[in-house]
């Protein structure tokens, strides 16, 4: 008579994961991946609407046009950029700054984690609607921006003392400029900080502390070093969180196209986009695992 086979404990955990994962993965066939090798495919066609849709094969055509033709797709190309450029460096420095703040113990620690936080909750609600219609000077005669930076600083001639470069002079006014947007975009990254922050072992700061290193050290030998990974992924989903924000113009215009039922044209608008997001986020992601986490590890 023939043994029944006795299956381990990981082959069982295996299988149940795949049942438990089997809705997800149907889900992702059936509402993503054919509609995006459907829009890959709208992207070199030429869409008739009537009907019905009529697709004709015309190649590149739609690309030709973005580039040579619609000067404004390369106008907001570059200024989606150019705000991810901006944006990021200060998010990091904000998110990981506020972090190191928030992972010491003090009286209402909990109240400012939550309130940092805040913004995630209400991002996608009518009064994040309100607080952008008021910074875009809609709701009120003085952008909110405005008040919470350069009208309380005058920066711009803090900047001519220094003589610092235009292009730097220009980057820092549009980074402060918008201080208060990229502080409130900053929750999840904070959060993300933290818990990096906690899994460094204490005994590294214990050692330091007897060899004499001072609080300085400790950040750039221990703190940061350890928190590369984190930083890394910190990183990455900055820029993506960027990429796709409704607040992006390149997105706003691709909407509006949507409504209009230009599908050929937005297709191609954003398969362009989100290969040249793609190649930027594989350079920058190889020159940060080159240059800072091999020295490290």
């Amino acid at each position: 008579m023939k043994k029944r086979k006795v299956k381990g404990l990981e082959t069982l955990k295996s299988r149940y994961g795949y049942i438990f994962l089997a809705p997800w993965i149907v889900g992702m066939l059936i509402f993503f991946i054919v509609p995006i090798v459907q829009s890959a495919y709208f992207s070199f066609a030429d869409i008739t609407i009537g009907d019905g849709a009529v697709t004709k094969f015309v190649g590149l055509a739609n690309i030709k046009y973005l580039l040579f033709k619609d000067t404004k797709y390369v106008n907001n190309l570059i200024a989606a950029f150019t705000d991810m450029f901006i944006s990021v460096p200060f998010i990091l420095l904000v998110s990981l700054i506020l972090a190191v703040l928030l992972n010491n113990k003090f009286r209402g620690r909990l109240f400012f984690r939550s309130l940092f936080f805040l913004p995630v909750i209400i991002a996608g609600g009518s009064v994040l609607d309100l607080y952008l219609s008021a910074a875009s000077g809609n709701a009120t005669e003085v952008a909110v921006n405005e008040s919470v930076s350069f009208g309380m600083v005058d920066f711009s001639a803090i900047f001519s003392a220094l003589n610092l470069p235009a292009a730097v002079e220009t980057y820092l006014s549009v980074g402060l400029d918008n201080l208060f947007m990229l502080v409130w975009q900053s929750g999840i990254q904070i959060i993300l900080f933290i818990a990096g922050l906690q899994s460094i072992p204490d005994l590294l700061y214990e050692v330091s502390e007897v060899e004499g290193a001072t609080k300085w050290e400790e950040f750039w030998f221990i703190t940061f070093p350890m928190l590369s990974n984190v930083t890394l992924l910190v990183m990455v989903y900055t820029m993506v969180e960027l990429f796709i924000s409704n607040r992006n113009v390149l997105i706003l215009k691709v909407y509006d196209l949507m409504r209009a039922a230009v599908y050929d044209q937005t297709s191609a608008m954003m398969w362009f986009y989100f290969l040249i997001v793609g190649g930027i986020m594989g350079i920058i992601v190889g020159i940060y695992r080159k240059c800072l986490q091999n020295k490290w590890y």
